[in-house]
């Protein structure tokens, strides 16, 4: 089995500036191939320290890969770092120039000296190209361990890695992986319904919480890698039933619900009014989404879910701006509005305190109404008690009012209507 040290590299991770994501990506790519992974480690643009790190990593690895410090600036060591851990001088390689220079070029860009210190390779080293940036990788054998780095920059770390690295990766140990998703439940209940389930113990769980969904992966290694995930999977389906939806790689919820619409060459529009235009940025990141949502109204103000979706301004006064009634007024009205299949509302109170309202009992921060109309049922409400910071809230909001959109159009097969 092969084993690993992922070292990512810049002070900007240790200051909290920015979050590393390139070594948890590749941390999951590494389990996925069976790839024992001893550590990853942020390292600071310290020249001695970075040196003593590649020097642990490949003191105990097969396999070491950095991620970041190959720029052209001063504070860009990595590259230095390599040849002391090594042992051997930085020496310029005319290839790796000749390529920094016509991706320069390319660009309408000047290649300069400070560019020209990013075709320094360890001696005994290579530099490995990079397909969409200027940077070249490099890669060289330390006391044993094959060394890979990169730069940081996310769209060309991945890139690189999966040209240079995983293409060629060969663990020689069987392994397995399996992805099931969940929304509108939280962890914790996801994991009580998961009690004794005997499956699981025979596979590696991780469940990871994203503001309202839930994923979980199963991994195992050896000859019965794949049987174990699968059926880890099966069960996990079976016990959680309606609540697993199946994004795309890299999809979330939103995904689900343009790909369904599409299905059924369906439409969606939205009227938000607690979470402020939300559901609309969530759909319109989706590629595709086009074709599918062609209209949202944020009615914040009362005043204006009247004037924009049709909502009674007798039915506000009789049951309050934030009411199922409303909810689903709003859901109703907005479908009609648009002339849609589907349409979804939101309306409540984020915080951080209660909404007063007059004559009215006062309506504690988090409790949402999330409505849908679609064409042929009944409108759907549900009312939901989010004791969360305000941001929490309109995201939780958000993804309930999405799931609850996606199981709606899924319980109609494609073709039916």
């Amino acid at each position: 089995m092969t084993r690993a040290v992922i070292l990512v590299v810049g002070d900007e991770l240790l200051s909290g500036d920015r979050r590393d994501r390139n070594g948890l990506w590749l941390a999951q790519r590494f389990a996925a191939r069976g790839v024992h992974l001893l550590g990853l480690h942020v390292v600071g643009d310290d020249l001695d320290v970075l040196t003593r790190a590649v020097q642990a990593a490949a003191a105990e690895a097969d396999l070491v890969v950095l991620s970041g410090g190959l720029g052209p600036t001063e504070d860009d060591m990595t590259r230095e770092a390599l040849a002391a851990a090594a042992g051997v001088e930085l020496v310029h390689d005319e290839d790796a120039w000749q390529a920094i220079q016509d991706c320069l070029t390319s660009r309408d860009r000047v290649p300069g000296a400070a560019e020209r210190r990013q075709a320094l390779v360890p001696e005994g080293g290579r530099w490995l190209p990079n397909a969409v940036g200027v940077a070249p990788g490099l890669a060289l054998e330390i006391a044993g361990a094959r060394v890979f780095a990169f730069p940081g920059v996310p769209r060309e770390w991945r890139s690189m890695i999966e040209a240079h690295v995983l293409g060629a990766l060969e663990s020689g140990v069987p392994a397995a992986e399996a992805v099931v998703w969940v929304a509108g439940v939280p962890e914790g209940e996801v994991a009580r319904r998961l009690e004794g389930a005997a499956s699981l113990a025979a596979v590696t769980t991780a469940s990871y919480p994203h503001d309202g969904e839930v994923e979980l992966r199963y991994r195992a290694t050896g000859e019965d890698a794949s049987a174990r995930v699968a059926a880890a999977e099966a069960e996990t389906r079976e016990r959680l039933g309606a609540d697993v939806f199946d994004p795309p790689e890299g999809g979330r919820i939103e995904h689900v619900v343009v790909r369904e619409l599409a299905a059924r060459g369906w439409r969606l529009a939205s009227a938000e009014s607690v979470t402020g235009g939300l559901i609309a940025r969530m759909i319109t990141r989706v590629p595709g989404a086009t074709a599918v949502y062609p209209v949202g109204w944020i009615t914040y103000a009362t005043e204006q879910k009247t004037a924009r979706v049709r909502v009674d301004e007798e039915l506000i006064e009789a049951h309050g701006v934030v009411s199922a009634e409303v909810a689903a007024a709003m859901a109703e009205g907005a479908r009609a509005e648009a002339g849609v299949d589907v349409a979804v509302a939101t309306t409540g109170t984020a915080g951080p305190g209660p909404l007063y309202q007059r004559g009215r009992a006062p309506i504690p921060a988090g409790r949402v109404y999330v409505a849908m109309a679609m064409e042929g049922r009944a409108t759907e409400v549900l009312e939901l008690s989010l004791p969360h910071p305000r941001e929490m809230v309109q995201r939780l909001a958000s993804v309930r009012a999405l799931d609850l959109v996606r199981r709606a159009i899924q319980s109609v097969e494609p073709g039916a209507r």
